[in-house]
């Protein structure tokens, strides 16, 4: 989304974002169909029209989607080939789960800013949803972090952050388990941070350390 671009060079990497409404009915195949193996789809093969529901960040709505049958996969798997639709401001999750990214970075900036749950996000949409009178209930909670994943795990982040020893990817990363502070009037006695060990501490012997 806009807000979290840096810059042109953010539009070279993930494209430029574009917003259109109304989205189509119909899903057409394109040139990044693929199946979830990994395989594109086989232009020969017959294009096969099958149900999926569109969430979008208003509502959610019935719609058709344009599929292959994938060549690669075993034909009992009966495993389906579905169009990108990227180009269309949509991710498919499974050729009959369609999220737009209008949702997702929905989710993206109130978990930005007010670091929203995906229990409380999900609950917030649904009443959306009942408002203005969608038929179509939201997705489920665990359904909607599944997918939410899996859009994130096909974005191309990159940062600037390089280890002048170790490089820009390094073995061993520390991270600070503490984001929030705590104002000093709130202080006492027994507070502590999360690191804090003391001999009533759990003790677990079974962890081994990484082989070298």
């Amino acid at each position: 989304p806009p807000w979290a671009r840096l810059g042109p060079e953010d539009d070279t990497v993930a494209g430029s974002y574009s917003y259109s409404r109304p989205l189509p009915l119909l899903l057409p195949c394109d040139s990044e169909t693929r199946c979830r193996c990994g395989a594109f789809a086989d232009p020969s093969t017959p294009i096969v029209e099958m149900e999926c529901t569109v969430f979008d960040h208003v509502g959610a709505f019935r719609a058709k989607i344009q599929v292959r049958r994938c060549a690669n996969c075993p034909p009992q798997a009966k495993m389906m080939a579905g169009p990108d639709l990227g180009a269309l401001g949509l991710f498919n999750y499974n050729n009959q789960t369609i999220l737009s990214h209008a949702l997702l970075n929905k989710y993206d900036s109130m978990l930005n800013s007010a670091e929203t749950t995906y229990h409380g996000f999900c609950k917030f949409m649904a009443r959306e949803y009942e408002a203005s009178g969608c038929r179509v209930p939201f997705l489920a909670e665990d359904r909607f972090r599944t997918c939410w994943y899996s859009f994130m795990a096909v974005q191309e982040c990159r940062d600037d952050y390089e280890c002048d020893a170790c490089g820009a990817e390094p073995r061993i990363v520390l991270v600070d388990g503490v984001t929030v502070g705590y104002p000093k009037r709130k202080q006492t006695s027994t507070l502590r941070p999360p690191t804090h060990t003391h001999k009533h501490s759990p003790v677990h012997e079974d962890v081994k350390p990484p082989k070298k």
